[in-house]
């Protein structure tokens, strides 16, 4: 797996990274949805989003 698209450059035939190979986009979206879950369960387990009642 590449993790970056490369071309030749039209200017003097170097070696030029056009961006990032779409095989990386799915770990991605898997570290983020890993993240929301855990901060869901995190906010849950120390319910530090209730507020004091006066």
């Amino acid at each position: 797996m590449q993790l970056f698209r490369h071309a030749n450059s039209i200017y003097g035939g170097s070696d030029v990274i056009i961006g990032a190979s779409y095989d990386l986009l799915l770990w991605f979206a898997a570290a983020g949805a890993a993240f929301i879950l855990m901060h869901a369960v995190f906010k849950a387990v120390t319910k530090t989003g209730e507020r004091a009642s006066h």
